[in-house]
């Protein structure tokens, strides 16, 4: 049993194909088919089962694909330790993070580490939700701010800030006077969201549900900076989180509270279990946590 052959076993089972798993291997599909029967061939047992034209984990298959993932990483950071030594570095951070929060969080926190680690590979990895969470749980991101609830089965979570909700609107709006507003006032008005795919839009029509109202949403928005530059416009209002709010006076956009239970979305801060951690890392986290664990 060889190391590449289980890292083309674990290809062929997170890709769900043959020809996926060469591709992200870079080998041919012939010889990635070859290196799986060898390898069954030396365990004894069958790996995957045809159902339908599509490869199946049998009971072994599961068992050994559980394992060859542990193998993986224990191989992989017993690598980053060694290359850690004496390394003054800091090593190698990656950061997964909402694009919600990423513009808001990052740049303070990168810049202090910057200070302490100029040598530091970091790479950020900024996709919605989904995306990040499944990475952090293949142990491809050290480090994910997330906003929960998600399945952390296979994470270790610590809370950092709750961010409120705030209406954002034009300041010739009507609204725009008042300390606080309720829910159904909004009747009518024109909604800014951003697109489906982001948990922040989801959280947004939640809480919305549960006060029974429907938002007329007029324009869907891939990132917070476009649904702002529209409200400037006074093509709509929104519904935004409090992080970002920036100190602008020359902003036209007010914000303003939500009467009665107001909505928040609770920020968290998340690592894989029993994963290593680099020094660059560490002091990330500690950065983090000492900035906004303080917020409430």
């Amino acid at each position: 049993m060889h190391l590449h052959q289980l890292k083309y076993f674990v290809s062929i089972v997170e890709t769900g194909s043959m020809t996926k798993a060469a591709e992200r291997c870079f080998i041919s599909q012939p010889s990635i088919s070859q290196q799986l029967s060898k390898l069954e061939d030396n365990i004894g047992k069958k790996l995957f089962s045809r159902e339908h034209g599509k490869l199946v984990l049998t009971n072994p298959g599961r068992v050994m694909f559980e394992q060859a993932q542990k193998i993986l990483t224990t191989v992989e950071e017993a690598k980053h330790r060694v290359s850690d030594v004496d390394d003054t570095s800091g090593g190698s951070v990656s950061i997964g993070i909402l694009p919600t929060l990423a513009s808001y969080v990052l740049p303070g926190t990168l810049l202090k580490l910057s200070e302490k680690y100029p040598n530091a590979m970091v790479t950020i990895r900024e996709e919605v939700s989904e995306i990040i969470v499944d990475a952090a749980e293949r142990g491809e991101i050290d480090i994910l701010i997330e906003v929960s609830p998600f399945d952390e089965t296979h994470l270790n979570i610590e809370p950092l800030f709750s961010d409120e909700f705030y209406v954002a609107v034009h300041q010739n709006n009507p609204l725009a006077k008042l300390e606080e507003v309720p829910i159904n006032a909004l009747d009518d008005m024109p909604f800014i969201l951003l697109k489906d795919v982001h948990c922040l839009t989801r959280q947004i029509e939640s809480y919305c549900i549960n006060k029974h109202f429907v938002p007329k949403v007029l324009f869907q928005a891939s990132g917070l900076s476009t649904v702002k530059q529209l409200i400037e416009l006074q093509y709509g209002i929104s519904i935004l989180p409090g992080i970002s709010i920036e100190d602008n006076p020359d902003s036209s956009i007010r914000y303003i509270k939500l009467k009665g239970e107001r909505p928040t979305r609770e920020v968290v801060l998340t690592t894989a279990k029993d994963r290593y951690i680099s020094p660059a890392a560490e002091y990330f986290i500690s950065i983090v946590k000492k900035q906004y664990q303080t917020i409430q």
